[in-house]
């Protein structure tokens, strides 16, 4: 894998959530890939170590909801992470229901791929 900035990772990684671009979801992610999704998510919550327990995360979000991140705001951080502001939007699959959540992710990367992300979000608008 080629060299990319920070931006550019993150920015592949929505793309390839948006399209269940699995293969992609995984190239980006380092092996040993940490997420922190925000507890009290009704799918998804938790912990993940590894790309592919990464993936398993975000792919009950995707069972449970149509919905995107849309970014408003990218802020690199002195110490290299990068913080993205934005809201999740969509709709719950079960009922149609409306999803507008706003969330912060900060990623973290190394060596060409993502190597965490901290996920914070309002969960009881899920």
């Amino acid at each position: 894998m080629h060299a990319r900035n920070l931006d550019s990772l993150v920015s592949e990684l929505y793309a390839a959530l948006a399209s269940g671009g699995e293969e992609t979801l995984l190239a980006l992610l380092h092996p040993a890939f940490v997420g922190h999704f925000a507890q009290g998510m009704p799918a998804g919550a938790g912990r993940a170590d590894g790309a592919q327990a990464a993936r398993d995360h975000w792919w009950a979000i995707g069972a449970a909801y149509s919905a995107r991140p849309i970014v408003e705001d990218v802020v690199p951080c002195v110490d290299g992470r990068l913080l993205v502001l934005g809201h999740y939007r969509g709709q719950r699959r079960s009922d149609g229901r409306a999803l507008d959540a706003a969330f912060t992710h900060l990623w973290t990367a190394s060596d060409g791929r993502l190597t965490e992300l901290r996920q914070l979000t309002d969960t009881a608008l899920w």
